[in-house]
């Protein structure tokens, strides 16, 4: 009966023994799951968008933090850096980005030492309320940097390392009106569109406009309200325009003005009474 009782001791410690080193082996594999093979970065200081197209970042000895050396310069649009843990499609892919933005744009300010960063995704965020978020710079803050990107503690930290001057830019003012498209001096760039003289709720242009299309957004976004003829491809032309009726909107419908006739026009826009009157001023 002792053997019996001694026998039974023997194969419950065992038992025991199995189920702490099972333990910990679990604990070691969820440990494991939580580490990340590689961060990728995008935006306009890499040149890279595409989530399927990523910049990746470098590795270091610690398998929780990448790192990177680069030029992070003011821009217009300021969209300079986001990051993203996986290779894929926009709507399937986790973005690192910050967690809150300056009023009335989608990035914020880098500052040395440690930024928090939040995740965003479809799967989290739910289709539609993707956190689009960028890193950009402040004024005087241009310079090469090293930046670190821990993922599990959701931070970044940024050292600079050498100065950069700041770019001539357009400064986006609250309440000003911009134009776009291939008729306009600006192109289709909406990081640096041409912008049209305020006063009051009289937004005026004086200058060349090309053969082409365009419309005029209220920020340097292309999801920005923007003013649009009522009628898409409303043409301007040495006659004036065919037209005056505005409208406000963002997204679709996406109508714009179509400039027949290249030459020197005067624009006046109306926003309270939503009108566009046109001038022919030559060639």
């Amino acid at each position: 009966m002792k053997k019996i009782r001694n026998l039974f001791l023997l194969f419950l410690a065992a038992g025991l023994l199995f189920s702490c080193g099972k333990k910990n082996d679990d604990v070691n594999v969820i440990d494991i799951a939580h580490h990340y093979k590689m961060v990728y970065m995008l935006g306009g200081a890499v040149s890279h968008w595409d989530s399927s197209d990523p910049v990746p970042m470098k590795a270091t000895t610690d398998p929780d933090v990448f790192e990177y050396e680069l030029d992070l310069v003011r821009s217009t649009e300021n969209k300079l850096i986001k990051f993203s843990v996986s290779v894929n499609t926009w709507d399937k892919t986790d973005f690192l980005v910050p967690v809150a933005v300056e009023k009335d744009q989608a990035y914020s300010f880098l500052k040395e030492g440690v930024n928090q960063l939040s995740l965003t995704s479809v799967a989290k965020d739910g289709e539609g309320n993707l956190r689009d978020y960028f890193f950009g710079m402040d004024k005087g803050q241009s310079g090469r940097y090293k930046i670190q990107v821990n993922p599990i503690k959701m931070t970044l930290t940024a050292t600079k390392i050498s100065s950069l001057p700041d770019p001539d830019v357009i400064e986006w003012i609250e309440g000003n009106v911009y134009m776009v498209g291939d008729a306009t001096p600006a192109g289709w760039d909406i990081s640096n569109p041409t912008p049209m003289v305020r006063n009051g709720d009289i937004h005026t242009y004086d200058g060349q406009l090309s053969a082409g299309e365009m419309k005029f957004p209220t920020k340097f976004d292309w999801s920005s309200p923007t003013y649009r003829p009522a009628v898409d491809k409303t043409e301007i032309s040495k006659s004036g325009i065919q037209d005056e009726a505005v409208i406000l909107q963002a997204g679709d419908p996406d109508n714009k003005w179509t400039v027949k006739d290249a030459g020197h026009y005067q624009l006046t826009l109306d926003a309270k009474n939503l009108t566009l009157k046109v001038k022919w001023l030559g060639e």
